[in-house]
């Protein structure tokens, strides 16, 4: 079995999107993804969803036990399609019908004259023998058909023409398209595809003869991957099925999968009956498991959709849910053991730890499904973590920990640590700041000892840093910044500084301080400073401070290894990258997502390494994959609907599709009176979404953003409007406004048939002759310019038809005249090369007669005649004439070949360069050793050494390497 070349290039792109995104297994999600679940209650349908889909306006369309759902990222509507009848499958076809299939029912959905879904069953149509079936499971497009899969029969419907009923020999079970093929289990007899109208068994199909399959896919250019229900994964080649290894039995072990998917970025997502979401890459490893522990609202996955915003939408047995597959944000919190705030965390090897309001808790990140267990003796509120040496030092709420072996041990120190330094010069001595000032601590031997307390400083000292010079900085949020100096021995403090607004800081609060590219750097309430030594003073870091807002105010910042530097200000989240040129970046928009779930209390950002970041959250952390770019791909704003709310109840004037395609509405003066209902195709966090609208010719301008989805405007005046709405998404990003035109008739009484009726009273019988040949005249005249318009039309489409069919016919007569003349070339070519295979044979055996008869004998005066002949035949085999006669054919024919091979391998000698033209020729080694005059040994060795110049690998086959060049 050959499979198509769409399907094949599909699969190498996925393959190649595999490998580069899923080098590390473990870390495709380093928490729990962002989930946002949909409950029936709130989409007012049934429990489970069978099928999931969008159309070209990014709407989502989900098939439900009560019905169609459609979803616009505001709005849930339902659509019936009989009373009871649960909806199975669902597709958008190319026409823009919706087709459903469902109990003893299939059809399509599309829009009435303004604009609502209307339900057309084509079931209904069919003869009464073949209505006999239960449910479309299935449904897909081939060759402008539609195409309804039930487990009994299959229908075909092409529109225009009668319903073609393909009816098996054996049960039916679920059915898969991969491009332009169309794959079905058949009960008892094996795996098949549908063939001109006709189920043929695939060579090696009778392998799931009893096997109930969930899905097909790509997986190489050799291989589809089948993922059966409750046996196992298979690859396929055509001929054979091999299983596919997963390498994490244990967490497939008694799996049940309901439906798979080939994800954009080349893994597999499985929707499974009993453990939900399960993520695979193409070497059978698992990325992801997430079921009701991680947040789902079920663990039963019916069916499984990703959409153009590379979110993951799941139909699930009790709801619906959508994964943000692509952010590269995900969430550390309750879902994975984990209560309380986000204060600080430490990785430790594989061991992460992490300090919360509730105490530490402690996870292995070895493993695919990371647990958090609180350590045994931290229950309370942890400030921060250090890892000096091989020790991790915990500063609480209730004082200084050593964490050994998974338990905190309390040190009798102060009441209230915040944090810990390490003394400049020291290996084992730090310097604790308190809630009551500063202490000295020793490590040594892995014990942590109280030293004493450092008398005459009792201030709260949270922001702790030592200078270049040795002193001690201590920030304080509400009074200022102090510089402490010790003496010699530790033993006590030698002198103390204040600083405040009267030394340059522009007031005495909010006054922070962090070390950035090793230097001290202090942010204030406006602006980031630094100490000026000489001076005593702060000065503003313009560099730094013209990256932030003039009232922005710096709360933290961390620089990475690689100098990027991430920080939360007042205003927002974000991180600075430099250029090779030291240009800073400034970039807030992903970080948006994020901002209102952080940690605002003491914010906090943890660097792990280049790539993952966590940020104190309101709940447990959010982590940041700093390697996983997130495209902010544009999204659309749709005008939903227009109705009238001019009397006592709405009138629905245009909606769905019919808005989209309306041009200059017009409106009667009774309806001048609107509501306008709209809504964005974006999905994540589609409740922080903002809109902001513009009624040109009403409205001086925008509007103020606004989280509404619909807007009222009552008592227009006569005239033209154009109505705009653009959206906001929680990144920032700003979808195009795209105008709806309409118009408001002014009333009768201001009417110009009314100015006419006036006109007609005041003129009496004049002006009522002239009203009614006035009105006939218009009415003529439009009547002839519909006419003409009709008739011109009609010419241009004839015009059109008459000019693509021209153009058809003189392409089909220069593709026959090029491939005539590329035949001729090639014919020329041909007998050019048997001539000089033939001449140089001729021609190489005279020459060996020659030799004879010069070895055995013969007057001197023959002998030299005899060898001027063998010179001559010499001279002629090796002719360079015939060689550039036959180059310029050659090069003609075959794409300059000898010049692209010498432009790109300049070493190539003349010998070499004939040898590469007579193999693109694809002539044997004895023909080739007659064109050079040499051994068929000799050839084999120029053939060795050639490959050696192209630096071919040895499992590369040189002919076709030159037949490919």
């Amino acid at each position: 079995m050959s499979f198509p070349t769409s399907i094949i290039k599909a699969a190498l792109f996925s393959l190649v999107c595999c490998v580069t995104t899923t080098g590390n297994a473990q870390q495709y999600f380093f928490g729990h993804p962002i989930i946002r679940n949909f409950k029936p209650e709130e989409f007012k349908g049934g429990i489970q969803s069978w099928a999931i889909t969008q159309d070209s306006r990014e709407l989502m369309y989900i098939a439900n036990n009560f019905g169609l759902l459609e979803f616009d990222g505001a709005t849930w509507n339902m659509y019936s399609l009989r009373a009871g009848t649960k909806v199975r499958s669902v597709y958008i076809g190319r026409d823009d019908r919706i087709y459903v299939g469902g109990q003893a029912d299939f059809g399509f959905f599309k829009p009435n004259a303004s604009g609502a879904l209307q339900y057309f069953s084509l079931a209904d149509s069919l003869p009464e023998k073949h209505r006999n079936f239960d449910e479309v499971w299935r449904i897909y497009e081939q060759n402008g058909s539609i195409i309804f899969f039930t487990f009994k029969n299959i229908y075909k419907y092409h529109p225009g023409k009668p319903i073609q009923v393909i009816a098996p020999t054996a049960p039916l079970e679920f059915s898969f398209q991969v491009h332009k093929n169309i794959y079905t289990l058949v009960w008892t007899k094996g795996l098949s595809v549908l063939d001109k109208n006709q189920l043929r068994l695939l060579p090696g199909g009778d392998f799931f003869a009893y096997k109930q399959v969930a899905s097909v896919l790509p997986y190489d250019r050799d291989n589809l991957i089948v993922f059966t229900i409750k046996d196992g994964v298979f690859l396929y080649d055509g001929r054979s099925v091999k299983p596919f290894e997963l390498t994490q039995e244990e967490a497939f072990r008694n799996i049940v999968i309901n439906q798979a998917i080939l994800l954009h970025d080349g893994n597999f997502a499985l929707a499974t009956q009993n453990k939900g979401l399960v993520l695979l890459d193409a070497k059978g490893n698992l990325l992801l498991n997430t079921s009701v522990q991680e947040g789902l609202l079920d663990n039963t996955v019916h069916t499984i959709y990703q959409d153009t915003q590379d979110n993951l939408w799941l139909g699930l047995n009790n709801g619906i849910a959508m994964v943000e597959l692509s952010s590269p944000f995900s969430r550390l919190d309750a879902t994975m053991g984990l209560s309380g705030t986000g204060y600080a965390a430490l990785q430790k090897g594989n061991k992460l730890y992490v300090g919360t309001n509730s105490g530490l808790f402690v996870s292995d990140m070895a493993g695919y499904r990371k647990k958090f267990m609180l350590v045994p003796n931290s229950t309370g509120q942890v400030y921060h973590l250090n890892n000096i040496g091989e020790n991790l030092l915990m500063a609480h709420h209730n004082g200084p920990f050593l964490v050994k072996e998974s338990q905190a041990e309390l040190v009798p120190a102060a009441k209230g640590a915040w944090e810990f330094v390490l003394l400049p010069g020291e290996s084992d001595k730090l310097v604790l700041g308190a809630y009551n000032g500063l202490c000295l601590m020793s490590l040594k031997q892995n014990k942590l000892n109280f030293l004493h307390k450092f008398k005459d400083f009792e201030e709260s000292s949270r922001v702790l840093e030592f200078d270049k010079d040795g002193d001690l900085w201590m920030a304080h949020g509400y009074k200022g910044l102090y510089r402490i100096k010790f003496d010699a021995d530790l033993s006590k403090i030698a002198s103390v500084k204040y600083y405040n607004s009267k030394h340059g800081l522009p007031s005495d609060q909010l006054v922070n301080m962090e070390r950035v590219k090793n230097e001290l750097i202090f942010p204030a309430m406006t602006g980031i400073y630094r100490f000026d030594k000489t001076k005593e003073r702060f000065v503003l870091d313009k560099a730094f401070s013209s990256l932030f807002g003039p009232t922005e105010h710096i709360v933290e910042m961390e620089e990475d290894v690689q100098g990027t530097i991430y920080f939360i200000s007042n205003h927002r989240v974000g991180k600075i990258t430099y250029d090779k040129f030291g240009k800073p970046t400034l970039e807030d928009q992903l970080f948006k997502n994020i901002r209102e779930q952080l940690n605002d209390d003491l914010s906090y950002i943890q660097i792990l390494d280049r790539n993952n970041v966590l940020f104190g959250a309101k709940e447990g952390f959010i982590h940041y994959n700093a390697g996983k770019n997130k495209k902010l791909m544009p999204f659309h704003t749709r005008l939903a609907s227009v109705a009238s709310i001019s009397g006592e109840t709405d009138s629905l004037l245009l909606s769905g599709r019919v808005v989209d395609k309306a041009r200059d509405t017009t409106l009667p003066y009774a309806y001048n009176s609107l509501r306008f209902v709209y809504s964005s195709s974006f999905y994540e966090k589609p409740e922080k979404t903002q809109y902001q609208y513009y009624l040109k010719n009403f409205d001086s301008s925008w509007s103020e953003w606004t989280s509404k989805t619909e807007k009222e405007y009552t008592n227009l005046p006569e005239g033209t409007y154009v109505f705009q709405v653009r959206a906001r998404n929680i990144y920032g990003t700003i979808s195009e406004a795209k105008p709806f035109t309409f118009v408001v008739n002014p009333p009768f009484y201001r009417s110009h048939w009314a100015y006419l009726v006036y006109t007609l009273l005041g003129s009496l019988v004049l002006g009522a002759a002239f009203y009614q040949v006035d009105k006939r005249y218009k009415k003529e005249k439009r009547r002839l310019i519909l006419d003409k318009e009709r008739k011109l039309g009609q010419k241009d489409l004839e015009i059109r038809e008459i000019t693509n069919q021209s153009e058809q016919e003189i392409d089909r007569l220069r593709n026959e005249k090029f491939q005539a003349e590329l035949d001729h070339k090639n014919r020329e070519l041909t007998y050019s090369t048997i001539h000089l295979i033939n001449k140089n044979e001729l021609l190489s055996s005279v020459k060996l007669e020659l030799q004879n008869i010069l070895k055995n004998g013969g007057r001197t005066g023959s002998q030299e005649e005899l060898k001027k002949i063998i010179r001559s035949i010499d001279h002629n085999i090796t002719s360079e004439v015939d060689w550039k006669q036959f180059e310029l054919h050659f090069n003609h024919v075959h794409g300059d070949f000898i010049h692209r091979l010498q432009e790109n391998y300049p070493s190539l000698t003349p010998q070499e360069i004939k040898l590469s033209t007579y193999l693109r020729l694809n002539l044997t080694t004895k023909d080739i050793a007659q064109l050079l005059n040499i051994s068929v040994r000799g050839v084999e060795i120029s053939r060795y050494r050639l490959r050696k110049r192209l630096s071919l690998d040895r499992s590369e086959n040189l002919t076709d390497f030159m037949l490919k060049y």
